[in-house]
C-alpha cells in the first residue's frame, strides 16, 4: 500500500509536470523578428543595442508563428508614433516594412530612435490610444511599453527555442512580393502570452 501510494504520488507529479510544461507552451508566443541596417553600402543584422549614423536605412521585418496582432512602434525621446498594426495569420507572409523596396532613413534629428515590435494573439487595450490616434508622447508610451515588456517576460528557462518554418513568401507593405534572403535568417523571439522585443539605436551625427 505504501509502495503503491508513492507511485501514485510520482504519476501525479509527472502528470502536472507535464501539464503545466503544455499549459505553458499553449501561452508562448513566438515570433521571427529582425532590423535590416544599411548604412554606406554595407548591409548587417542589428543588434537589440546599436548605434546607426544619420542618413543610415533600416527594414523591419516580422512572423510570428501563429495567428497574431502585430504593433511597430517608432519612438524618440519626444513621441512615440504607430508604424503599423495588422492581424497577422499564420498562413501570411512574412511582414516587411516599410517594404521590399524602401527604407526608414535616420534623419539624426534624435539621439535615441527606439523600434518595439509587439505581437499578441488578442488586440490589446494597452494599445487602443495609440491605435486610435497614431502617436502618443515618449513618457506616455514609456508606461505602455514597460507594462507590457514586464507582462510578457518570459522565463530563461523556458527560452530554448525550436525552429519553425516561414509559411507563404515575403509580404511587403504596400508594394508586390519580391523574395528576400533576409528574411530566411530572421532570429526567433518569445513571450508569455505576447511577445514584445525591443530595439533601441544611438544615433550618431555625422
Amino acid at each position: 500500500m505504501r509502495l503503491r501510494a508513492i507511485l501514485s504520488i510520482i504519476i501525479l507529479t509527472v502528470y502536472g509536470f507535464y501539464a503545466f510544461a503544455a499549459s505553458a507552451g499553449e501561452n508562448t508566443v513566438r515570433a521571427k523578428i529582425g532590423i535590416q541596417i544599411s548604412s554606406g553600402g554595407a548591409v548587417e543584422k542589428a543588434k537589440s543595442r546599436d548605434t546607426l549614423g544619420t542618413g543610415d536605412l533600416l527594414r523591419i521585418y516580422v512572423h510570428p508563428e501563429a495567428n497574431a496582432y502585430v504593433y511597430v512602434v517608432h519612438s524618440d525621446l519626444a513621441e512615440a508614433t504607430l508604424l503599423n498594426m495588422v492581424e497577422q495569420k499564420i498562413q501570411s507572409s512574412t511582414l516587411v516594412m516599410p517594404s521590399l523596396l524602401d527604407y526608414y532613413q535616420v534623419d539624426g534629428k534624435s539621439s535615441q530612435e527606439t523600434f518595439t515590435i509587439i505581437c499578441s494573439p488578442v488586440a490589446l487595450s494597452q494599445m487602443a490610444g495609440l491605435v486610435k490616434n497614431g502617436s502618443l508622447p515618449h513618457d506616455q508610451w514609456v508606461k505602455i511599453e514597460t507594462g507590457l515588456v514586464q507582462k510578457g517576460k518570459i522565463d530563461l528557462s523556458e527560452s530554448a527555442e525550436k525552429p519553425f518554418a516561414l509559411a507563404g513568401n515575403v509580404r511587403e507593405m504596400g508594394s508586390a512580393g519580391n523574395s528576400d534572403s533576409f528574411a530566411g535568417g530572421l532570429q526567433i523571439f518569445s513571450g508569455k502570452g505576447l511577445l514584445v522585443k525591443k530595439y533601441e539605436f544611438a544615433v550618431k551625427k555625422q
